[in-house]
Protein backbone atom coordinates (compact mmCIF):
# COMPACT_ATOMS: atom_id res chain seq x y z
CA UNK A 1 0.00 0.00 0.00
CA UNK A 2 1.36 3.43 -0.95
CA UNK A 3 1.91 5.96 1.80
CA UNK A 4 -0.45 8.23 -0.12
CA UNK A 5 -3.23 5.63 -0.14
CA UNK A 6 -5.97 6.32 2.39
CA UNK A 7 -6.14 3.52 4.97
CA UNK A 8 -9.67 4.56 5.97
CA UNK A 9 -8.68 4.74 9.62
CA UNK A 10 -11.08 7.65 10.13
CA UNK A 11 -8.64 9.67 12.25
CA UNK A 12 -9.07 12.87 10.24
CA UNK A 13 -12.86 12.48 10.11
CA UNK A 14 -13.11 12.05 13.87
CA UNK A 15 -11.09 15.20 14.50
CA UNK A 16 -13.73 17.36 12.84
CA UNK A 17 -15.55 18.19 9.67
CA UNK A 18 -13.63 20.18 7.06
CA UNK A 19 -13.83 23.93 6.59
CA UNK A 20 -15.35 24.92 3.27
CA UNK A 21 -13.59 27.10 0.72
CA UNK A 22 -14.89 29.23 -2.12
CA UNK A 23 -14.10 26.38 -4.50
CA UNK A 24 -16.55 24.22 -2.51
CA UNK A 25 -19.55 26.49 -3.19
CA UNK A 26 -21.06 24.11 -5.75
CA UNK A 27 -21.02 21.30 -3.19
CA UNK A 28 -23.87 22.99 -1.34
CA UNK A 29 -26.16 21.35 -3.90
CA UNK A 30 -25.28 18.06 -2.16
CA UNK A 31 -24.44 19.21 1.37
CA UNK A 32 -27.37 21.14 2.92
CA UNK A 33 -26.86 24.22 5.05
CA UNK A 34 -28.35 22.31 7.99
CA UNK A 35 -25.20 20.14 7.91
CA UNK A 36 -22.92 23.15 8.39
CA UNK A 37 -21.80 25.31 11.27
CA UNK A 38 -20.41 28.83 11.16
CA UNK A 39 -17.42 29.48 13.39
CA UNK A 40 -17.58 33.20 14.04
CA UNK A 41 -14.82 35.76 14.27
CA UNK A 42 -13.04 35.55 17.60
CA UNK A 43 -13.87 31.89 18.27
CA UNK A 44 -10.99 29.60 19.14
CA UNK A 45 -10.25 26.99 16.48
CA UNK A 46 -7.53 24.37 16.11
CA UNK A 47 -5.07 25.06 13.32
CA UNK A 48 -2.98 22.02 12.28
CA UNK A 49 -0.49 24.35 10.62
CA UNK A 50 0.51 25.68 14.03
CA UNK A 51 -0.69 22.63 16.00
CA UNK A 52 -2.57 24.88 18.39
CA UNK A 53 -5.63 26.98 19.06
CA UNK A 54 -5.99 30.49 17.78
CA UNK A 55 -8.77 33.07 17.55
CA UNK A 56 -10.37 33.23 14.11
CA UNK A 57 -9.75 36.54 12.37
CA UNK A 58 -12.70 35.90 10.07
CA UNK A 59 -15.61 33.49 10.08
CA UNK A 60 -15.71 30.19 8.26
CA UNK A 61 -18.28 27.54 7.42
CA UNK A 62 -17.54 23.90 8.05
CA UNK A 63 -19.36 20.59 8.19
CA UNK A 64 -20.60 20.23 11.74
CA UNK A 65 -20.06 17.34 14.08
CA UNK A 66 -22.56 14.85 15.40
CA UNK A 67 -23.75 13.68 18.82
CA UNK A 68 -22.36 16.75 20.55
CA UNK A 69 -18.81 16.16 19.31
CA UNK A 70 -16.67 17.29 16.41
CA UNK A 71 -16.52 14.01 14.42
CA UNK A 72 -17.75 14.81 10.91
CA UNK A 73 -21.45 14.07 10.62
CA UNK A 74 -20.87 12.30 7.30
CA UNK A 75 -18.37 9.80 8.69
CA UNK A 76 -19.84 6.33 9.12
CA UNK A 77 -18.09 4.64 12.05
CA UNK A 78 -19.23 1.14 11.15
CA UNK A 79 -17.96 1.16 7.57
CA UNK A 80 -15.30 3.88 8.01
CA UNK A 81 -16.78 5.49 4.91
CA UNK A 82 -17.75 9.02 3.91
CA UNK A 83 -21.40 9.73 3.20
CA UNK A 84 -20.56 12.46 0.68
CA UNK A 85 -17.35 10.99 -0.72
CA UNK A 86 -18.17 11.79 -4.36
CA UNK A 87 -18.89 15.38 -3.34
CA UNK A 88 -16.34 15.81 -0.55
CA UNK A 89 -14.85 19.26 0.11
CA UNK A 90 -11.44 20.53 -0.97
CA UNK A 91 -9.77 19.85 2.37
CA UNK A 92 -10.87 16.21 2.28
CA UNK A 93 -9.68 15.76 -1.30
CA UNK A 94 -6.33 17.36 -0.43
CA UNK A 95 -5.59 15.45 2.76
CA UNK A 96 -2.82 12.87 2.86
CA UNK A 97 -1.55 11.58 6.20
CA UNK A 98 1.88 11.04 4.67
CA UNK A 99 2.27 14.54 3.22
CA UNK A 100 0.60 17.68 4.58
CA UNK A 101 1.82 20.04 1.86
CA UNK A 102 -1.34 19.82 -0.24
CA UNK A 103 -3.79 20.14 2.65
CA UNK A 104 -1.92 23.11 4.12
CA UNK A 105 -1.93 24.74 0.70
CA UNK A 106 -5.69 24.14 0.43
CA UNK A 107 -6.25 25.69 3.87
CA UNK A 108 -4.58 28.88 2.66
CA UNK A 109 -7.20 29.42 -0.06
CA UNK A 110 -10.19 31.74 0.66
CA UNK A 111 -12.85 30.19 2.88
CA UNK A 112 -16.59 30.20 2.38
CA UNK A 113 -18.57 32.56 4.61
CA UNK A 114 -22.24 33.33 5.15
CA UNK A 115 -22.07 36.35 2.87
CA UNK A 116 -21.26 34.01 -0.01
CA UNK A 117 -24.39 31.86 0.41
CA UNK A 118 -27.05 34.16 1.91
CA UNK A 119 -28.33 36.91 -0.42
CA UNK A 120 -27.50 40.42 0.74
CA UNK A 121 -30.65 42.37 1.48
CA UNK A 122 -32.70 39.26 2.22
CA UNK A 123 -34.73 38.90 5.40
CA UNK A 124 -32.41 36.11 6.53
CA UNK A 125 -29.33 38.27 6.02
CA UNK A 126 -30.96 41.03 8.07
CA UNK A 127 -31.48 38.53 10.90
CA UNK A 128 -27.86 37.41 10.69
CA UNK A 129 -26.67 41.02 10.85
CA UNK A 130 -28.92 41.71 13.83
CA UNK A 131 -27.63 38.61 15.62
CA UNK A 132 -24.02 39.67 14.99
CA UNK A 133 -24.72 43.18 16.27
CA UNK A 134 -26.51 42.06 19.41
CA UNK A 135 -24.53 38.94 20.31
CA UNK A 136 -20.93 39.09 19.00
CA UNK A 137 -18.94 35.99 19.86
CA UNK A 138 -15.73 37.93 20.50
CA UNK A 139 -17.49 40.08 23.12
CA UNK A 140 -18.80 37.00 24.95
CA UNK A 141 -15.31 35.49 24.90
CA UNK A 142 -13.83 38.75 26.21
CA UNK A 143 -16.28 38.84 29.12
CA UNK A 144 -15.61 35.19 29.89
CA UNK A 145 -11.84 35.76 29.86
CA UNK A 146 -12.21 38.63 32.32
CA UNK A 147 -14.09 36.42 34.76
CA UNK A 148 -12.01 35.63 37.83
CA UNK A 149 -11.53 32.06 39.02
CA UNK A 150 -14.15 31.00 41.54
CA UNK A 151 -16.52 33.83 40.69
CA UNK A 152 -19.97 33.39 39.27
CA UNK A 153 -20.83 34.29 35.72
CA UNK A 154 -20.81 38.12 35.42
CA UNK A 155 -24.26 39.69 35.15
CA UNK A 156 -23.45 41.27 31.77
CA UNK A 157 -22.37 37.93 30.31
CA UNK A 158 -25.32 36.10 31.85
CA UNK A 159 -27.69 38.60 30.24
CA UNK A 160 -25.93 38.27 26.88
CA UNK A 161 -26.22 34.48 26.91
CA UNK A 162 -29.87 34.50 27.99
CA UNK A 163 -30.90 37.06 25.39
CA UNK A 164 -29.09 35.20 22.65
CA UNK A 165 -30.73 31.93 23.68
CA UNK A 166 -34.16 33.59 23.47
CA UNK A 167 -33.33 35.05 20.04
CA UNK A 168 -32.35 31.64 18.73
CA UNK A 169 -35.34 29.82 20.20
CA UNK A 170 -37.78 32.39 18.83
CA UNK A 171 -36.26 32.26 15.35
CA UNK A 172 -36.22 28.44 15.30
CA UNK A 173 -39.89 28.30 16.33
CA UNK A 174 -40.88 30.78 13.61
CA UNK A 175 -39.21 28.77 10.83
CA UNK A 176 -40.15 25.34 12.22
CA UNK A 177 -36.60 24.10 12.74
CA UNK A 178 -34.39 23.15 15.67
CA UNK A 179 -31.52 25.40 16.66
CA UNK A 180 -28.78 23.01 15.54
CA UNK A 181 -30.10 23.14 11.98
CA UNK A 182 -29.50 26.90 12.01
CA UNK A 183 -25.87 26.84 13.11
CA UNK A 184 -24.73 27.71 9.57
CA UNK A 185 -26.55 31.03 9.92
CA UNK A 186 -26.04 32.00 13.57
CA UNK A 187 -23.11 29.87 14.64
CA UNK A 188 -23.21 27.81 17.80
CA UNK A 189 -25.01 29.15 20.88
CA UNK A 190 -22.78 31.41 22.98
CA UNK A 191 -22.98 29.07 25.94
CA UNK A 192 -21.59 26.27 23.81
CA UNK A 193 -18.82 28.48 22.46
CA UNK A 194 -17.84 29.27 26.06
CA UNK A 195 -18.26 25.75 27.45
CA UNK A 196 -14.61 24.67 26.88
CA UNK A 197 -13.50 27.38 29.32
CA UNK A 198 -15.87 26.28 32.08
CA UNK A 199 -18.59 23.68 32.53
CA UNK A 200 -20.61 26.38 34.30
CA UNK A 201 -21.89 27.49 30.90
CA UNK A 202 -23.42 24.09 30.19
CA UNK A 203 -26.34 24.92 32.46
CA UNK A 204 -27.70 27.30 29.83
CA UNK A 205 -28.12 24.37 27.46
CA UNK A 206 -30.35 22.50 29.89
CA UNK A 207 -33.06 25.10 30.17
Amino acid sequence: MSLNTCRRCGTCCRKGGPALHLSDADLLEHVPMSSLVCLRRGEQAFDPRTNGLSALESELLKIRGRDGGWACMYFDEESAACGVYMNRPLECRSLSCADTVEIFSAMDTPTLAREHVVPAGSALWACIEEHERLFPADEALRLAAARRAGEGIPRELDSLIRRETHFRQSFAEKVGMVDEELWAYFGRPLWLVLAPSSRDYMRYGHR
